[in-house]
């Protein structure tokens, strides 16, 4: 996985190693002896491109400490996989669940590595029999491998999508179970980036969780960066991750009502 190397060589960007497989984490350490704030998703909340990424952001904001456990690429089966994270989620005042993308799931089509969910591990046989002229050997990720077959066969990736969405459905209902505090489900709505993740999606999930924030990045919001590479999150700019964190500040101070010793 990415860590936006070009920041990392400035010095802007510290990281640590944390959970059951010591994954790389967007420092600095947080403290997990005082109250704090827990936020786990995909590159987004890790902020590749940015020096302050929301999770931050919002620690500025609220004066209590902020547990970035954001992985680029990851999906709900990432945190599924991690009992040492699902446990410090829990111990969290509030935990902070973004809606990652469906992708990097591994599903009835198609299997993704624990730790690096961007990469295929194996693909079944019902997949290669939906495009049997498909070659899928010259595949190492999934999201040029969906490319390909949306373009390939519309009609028949409507199966793949089937898939994908019940496969997200039951990890993110797992997920949201296993984290035992106070939840926030965050859902980017980018536009004009594809995305199997619907508003309906989200909005079954509203009754597993204390609050649903929606947040829609417009395109003027981009940067102008987006170009392909869109599931790379290059659309993630600094302004928008202060539009996160304004949004996401007086929903956390919200449900922090009656804790006035972790609000500012």
């Amino acid at each position: 996985m990415g860590y936006g190397t070009a920041l990392i060589d400035s010095g802007e960007i510290e990281l640590y190693r944390f959970g059951r497989s010591q994954q790389v984490f967007r420092g600095p350490r947080p403290s997990l002896k005082s109250p704090y704030i827990a936020f786990i998703g995909g590159s987004e909340p890790f902020g590749k491109f940015v020096a302050s990424p929301f999770p931050k952001l919002v620690q500025k904001k609220i004066k209590t400490s902020c547990a970035n456990w954001g992985t680029p690429g990851a999906g709900p089966g990432f945190f599924l996989k991690d009992p040492v994270i699902l446990e410090a989620c829990s111990n969290a005042e509030i935990c902070v669940v973004q809606a990652m993308n469906a992708e990097p799931l591994s599903n009835r089509m198609y299997s993704v590595f624990p730790r690096r969910n961007q990469r295929i591990r194996g693909v079944s046989d019902a997949l290669k029999s939906l495009y049997p002229k498909t070659d899928f050997s010259r595949f190492k990720y999934v999201s040029a491998m969906l490319k390909h077959l949306r373009q390939e066969d519309a009609r028949a990736f409507q199966i793949v999508h089937s898939e994908m969405t019940a496969a997200w459905m039951a990890r993110m209902l797992e997920l949201l179970a296993d984290i035992e505090t106070t939840k926030i489900l965050l859902w980017l709505d980018v536009k004009g980036v594809p995305s199997v993740i619907t508003e309906d999606l989200v909005d079954s999930l509203a009754p597993h969780v204390d609050q649903v924030l929606k947040i829609q990045i417009d395109e003027e919001m981009q940067g102008g960066i987006l170009g392909g590479a869109s599931r790379e999150s290059f659309w993630m700019t600094r302004p928008v991750h202060e539009l996160v964190a304004n949004r996401l500040t007086p929903s956390i101070k919200s449900l922090m009502t009656g804790k006035s010793d972790l609000v500012a």
